[in-house]
């Protein structure tokens, strides 16, 4: 066995703030706001040096003085939201200089633009960042978050000197750690406030590799009809269904479609229109992060210590077509997905990630070899040469892991595998069977049952984890 090894790492928690009563939604709206001005007239002084050419770079950093940030903000703001504002600030214009003064020295190409304002179609941008001494979050029953504020905002809103502002919040922490600096958001167009959180932790880098698998290797095929299908090379496999997922994302996407045909000359957006955005986003965003921690489960299970992931520049260019862009780029946001496919698998797990073509693997049998003479429809894959029939995702799979694997991949064609969910046949014939199939079923993946065929229960919520306790 290895010997344990651990490293410290930073990964990030997102939960939403749910106010109940209005009066603490607009008591956020106005920290937020200040907090913007802040950064914003910080900006405004040091550009205006800046571009100043009689003035030093130090007569940058000293165009406004900290005291005078604080004689005017710290009564709304408090000490430590606005120290952490000055030294975000101070980060900002550092990495600035930083890379500006790569440029005079010929290690970049580009020379840099000074920082800009905290502005979106010329309205602040409303958000904060909030020291980790400032604000407390809790986890349970009632979730909330407790932030400190200024003396003016206590009083405005007769919260005790003693006391902080208590939100509900809801959300499922991913990680537990050392807390950071918290960003806290508003968005105008869903009226929501969205908080970032780092968290440190120690992680434990050791893999537990399943007895005689210390090499096992995973490929995951990415589907336009199909999430992704799994094969390993100790035999494991699994396909997970997109199709309800997709439906609804179209659906989304058409009604975005007549809301845009309905606006008026020169207007491109409305509220409702950027609310059915995030919607379609968070939905999608919600079954991905919960198939990649479902897969970093399955390889933790089954001793897999390297996975390869399909990368799909080569499939678009050689079967471009309008539906195909919309579920590989917006629905499947594959770019997004081998994203966390690192920050998960490699960064948590200790499993390493890679990234190949998967162009033709699904145009192959992995039987014979044949390519001239096979046909796919829908997830049924058929082979005229040797007769093979399967579920094409999966074959694709396998023939990606062949491929990655730079061998042949022995697989068991008489054991009972899967055989595609849209095919009547089921005769001894088709080789995949019995390879688990999954649905989202809008709180985690489920295998659907082959034999009953029953719908997958909704399981969906909006009351989510939500804190009852009101404080002020």
């Amino acid at each position: 066995m290895a010997a344990q090894t651990e490293e410290e790492r930073t990964r990030t928690n997102t939960f939403q703030l749910q106010p109940k009563e209005n009066w603490k939604r607009v008591c956020l709206i106005e920290l937020l706001d200040p907090a913007a001005a802040l950064v914003n007239i910080v900006t405004y002084h040091r550009r205006q040096a800046y571009f100043d050419d009689e003035q030093t770079r130090n007569d940058v950093w000293n165009a406004i003085t900290k005291t005078e940030i604080r004689d005017r903000f710290q009564p709304t703001l408090g000490r430590a939201i606005t120290d952490k504002l000055l030294d975000k600030c101070d980060e900002t214009w550092d990495g600035f200089f930083t890379q500006l003064d790569d440029y005079h020295d010929g290690d970049r190409e580009d020379r840099p633009s000074p920082p800009g304002y905290c502005k979106d179609g010329g309205q602040r941008v409303l958000k904060t960042v909030v020291r980790n001494d400032a604000y407390t979050v809790e986890w349970g029953e009632h979730s909330r978050i407790e932030l400190a504020l200024g003396s003016e905002l206590k009083e405005k809103y007769g919260i005790p000197f003693n006391q902080r502002l208590r939100v509900p919040i809801r959300g499922n922490p991913q990680y537990e750690g050392h807390g950071g600096r918290l960003e806290l958001v508003y968005d105008r167009s869903t009226e929501s406030f969205t908080a970032h959180q780092p968290v440190t932790f120690r992680h434990d880098t050791t893999r537990a590799a399943a007895s005689g698998d210390e090499d096992v290797v995973a490929a995951v095929d990415v589907g336009a009809n199909n999430f992704v299908a799994v094969t390993t090379t100790n035999g494991h496999q699994a396909v997970f269904d997109a199709r309800p997922l997709f439906d609804r994302f179209h659906r989304i996407t058409e009604r975005i479609a007549e809301l845009q045909s309905q606006l008026p000359d020169g207007e491109h957006s409305s509220r409702l229109i950027e609310k059915l955005y995030d919607r379609r986003r968070r939905q999608r965003d919600h079954a991905q992060d919960a198939l990649i921690r479902y897969l970093a489960r399955l390889f933790e299970e089954w001793g897999v210590g390297e996975v390869y992931v399909g990368k799909l520049d080569d499939v678009r260019e050689e079967h471009w077509s309008a539906v195909v862009n919309e579920k590989t780029d917006l629905f499947w946001a594959h770019g997004r997905f081998r994203r966390r496919m690192h920050e998960v698998l490699d960064g948590e797990c200790g499993i390493n990630v890679e990234e190949e073509s998967e162009a033709s693997t699904s145009s192959r049998c992995p039987q014979c070899g044949e390519e001239e003479s096979v046909g796919r429809n829908g997830d049924v894959f058929q082979c005229g040469g040797c007769g093979f029939e399967g579920h094409s995702d999966v074959v694709g799979s396998e023939n990606f892991l062949s491929e990655v694997v730079d061998g042949n991949v022995e697989f068991n064609t008489g054991r009972p595998m899967a055989r595609p969910a849209d095919s009547g046949q089921n005769g001894p014939e088709w080789r995949h069977r019995e390879v688990p199939r999954l649905e989202w079923d809008d709180h985690e993946w489920r295998r659907r049952g082959h034999s009953t065929k029953e719908e997958p229960a909704n399981r969906s919520t909006r009351k989510g984890n939500l804190a009852s306790g009101v404080s002020r």
